[in-house]
Parts: C-alpha cells; sequence; structure tokens
C-alpha cells in the first residue's frame, strides 16, 4: 500500500470516533451513565490520538499524488494547511479524554467537569477535523469543487454540465 493509501484509511479512524464518541459522550452526560461515559471517552482518546497517525502519513501522501491528472495544488495546500489545527484539536481532545478517565479513576468515579470539558474539546475537534476532511476531498472529486465543472457520462466533449439556457442556445442554428 502507498503512503496515499494509508492516509486514506487511517483518516477515517478520527473523524467517524470524534462524530461518534461526542454523540455518546453527549448522550451519556445527558442519560447521566457512566459506563457510556467512559466507554465514549476511551473512544475520543483512541480517535483524537488518531490525527497523530493521520497527519505523519499526510505528506508521504502528498508526494505521491502532486501533479497526478485531476489532483488540484490549490485544495492539496489548503488542506495541509488547515490539517495543522485539526491535529492540535484531535491531540487535545485525546489528551483531555486520557485525562478525565485517569482522574476519574483516581476519584474512583468519572467527574462530571472533565467529561464536560472533553465534550466542548470533542465538538471543537469534530468541526475542525471534518472541515480538513471536506479540504481533503476536493483535492481529486472535481464533483466538490465550486470552480471545476463536472463532466457527465452524457458528456463526451467534456464540456461540462449545461444548464437548460446554454442547452437552448447550442440547439439554435447560426446564421
Amino acid at each position: 500500500m502507498s503512503a496515499a493509501h494509508w492516509h486514506l484509511v487511517l483518516n477515517h479512524i478520527p473523524l467517524l470516533g470524534l462524530l461518534f464518541g461526542t454523540a455518546m459522550l453527549g448522550y451519556g452526560l445527558w442519560r447521566n451513565q457512566a459506563d457510556v461515559q467512559e466507554a465514549s471517552l476511551g473512544l475520543l482518546a483512541v480517535a483524537g490520538l488518531a490525527t497523530i497517525a493521520v497527519y505523519l502519513t499526510g505528506e508521504p501522501a502528498e508526494e505521491v499524488v502532486e501533479g497526478a491528472v485531476g489532483v488540484s495544488h490549490d485544495a492539496l495546500e489548503a488542506h495541509e494547511h488547515f490539517a495543522w489545527y485539526g491535529l492540535v484539536a484531535g491531540i487535545a481532545t485525546g489528551v483531555g479524554a486520557l485525562g478525565a478517565l485517569l482522574y476519574g479513576t483516581l476519584r474512583g468515579r468519572i467527574v462530571r467537569w472533565t467529561v464536560v470539558g472533553t465534550l466542548v474539546l470533542a465538538l471543537a475537534s469534530a468541526g475542525l477535523i471534518g472541515y480538513t476532511a471536506n479540504l481533503g476531498g476536493k483535492i481529486s472529486h472535481p464533483e466538490l469543487r465550486a470552480d471545476v465543472p463536472v463532466q457527465s457520462q452524457g458528456d463526451p466533449g467534456g464540456r461540462g454540465t449545461n444548464t437548460g439556457e446554454a442547452q437552448a442556445h447550442e440547439k439554435e442554428p447560426e446564421g
């Protein structure tokens, strides 16, 4: 497997882990269920710290796809720039979740303020990493980029999808 493949495989762990872990943690707080809170804190710790692996595979993945047909250099640079914020947020969430678990273990029970603090971190991280993933998707998916017309299967000339008005002008004979 290439570095680009590893990056694509690994990047789903923090994104989905943070989304599910955040939802679980919110539910655990709402229902005051310590076991759900502990499980979600564990998931958030793994997901948050997995951002390190995703970040470290990003540069080698860039080298594999840079210059390839259909790859947007601008999208690649935007994704690379914003990935740093996702990394910092992911690590903060992972460390916060681990801290909440360890502090809860020392106290003999999960402490609510640590769970609420981790939930706030997880919400911010999910947003930042979700946005970073969106930018990453634009690297090789032209249908996600607003500046690129998408070629339909019925358009062998590659002119892109036409609106009704443009199609009407094409049908009019010249002269």
